[in-house]
Parts: structure tokens; C-alpha cells; sequence
């Protein structure tokens, strides 16, 4: 299992409706391939770095957008799964862009097999090294 995070950006002018029906239809994907969402947050809408166009008018006749909601999503699973949550986002119109990213915290460094590439292992086998020279 790949922990990774995914970075929503919806239009502003989404309800919560329909963002807690995508982030229900998201976590059931990856639950039930057998994955763990571990966080779900909402950042709130904010002003874009540039214009986002949206796929589709919405119903006001909106298409381009300089604000957006900034949801992420944190989650375990396998690559099939990730891809699969990918086209539900892609397929959402309320969605204007996606990023996932393979999250990387202080226990992928603990579980890597490489000593040079280790920071704790090298941390220790320095200190044993100190050790042997005293």
C-alpha cells in the first residue's frame, strides 16, 4: 500500500452537497479496494495563481474561475485504486484540477532498505563510528 495525498481544486461556487457526495464516492472507492483514508481537509476557497477554466458552464453560464475550494485527501492504497480515484475526479465538473502526490513521512525514511539513503541508520552508524575512535 502507497500512502498518498491528492489536492482537489472545485469551483468556488460548489455546495456542500455535492463536495460531500464526491468525497463519499472517493473514500468508498479506496475502502473498498481494500485502502484507509486517513484525513480528509478542507482548506477553503482562495484566489487562484492564474485563471482556471472550467470543462463545462456551470448553470449561471460561469466558465472561468480566479477562486477556487482547496480540498486534500490522504489515503492508502494500491496504484489501481489511485488511478481509479483518478478518473472520478476527472469525470467530476466540479472539478478543475487534481494533483496526487506519494506523501512521504518520517516512517517511509524508517522503512527504507538502503543504509546510504537512511538518514537514521546513518545517524547511527556515525555515532557508533564516534564511538570507535574514542
Amino acid at each position: 500500500m502507497v500512502f498518498y495525498e491528492c489536492v482537489i481544486t472545485t469551483r468556488n461556487t460548489t455546495g456542500f452537497t455535492k463536495l460531500t457526495s464526491l468525497m463519499k464516492s472517493l473514500s468508498h472507492k479506496v475502502v473498498d479496494g481494500g485502502g484507509i483514508v486517513r484525513s480528509i481537509q478542507n482548506h477553503g476557497i482562495r484566489n487562484l495563481p492564474h485563471r482556471f477554466k472550467a470543462k463545462f458552464a456551470d448553470n449561471e453560464g460561469t466558465r472561468y474561475y480566479k477562486k477556487g475550494r482547496f480540498i486534500s485527501i490522504y489515503y492508502d492504497s494500491n496504484p489501481t485504486i489511485q488511478k481509479e480515484v483518478e478518473t472520478i475526479l476527472k469525470l467530476d465538473e466540479q472539478v478543475l484540477r487534481n494533483t496526487h502526490l506519494k506523501a512521504r513521512n518520517k516512517l517511509w525514511y524508517v522503512n527504507i532498505a538502503r543504509m546510504d539513503k537512511n538518514p537514521y541508520i546513518q545517524k547511527a552508524m556515525e555515532l557508533e563510528r564516534e564511538r570507535a575512535g574514542k
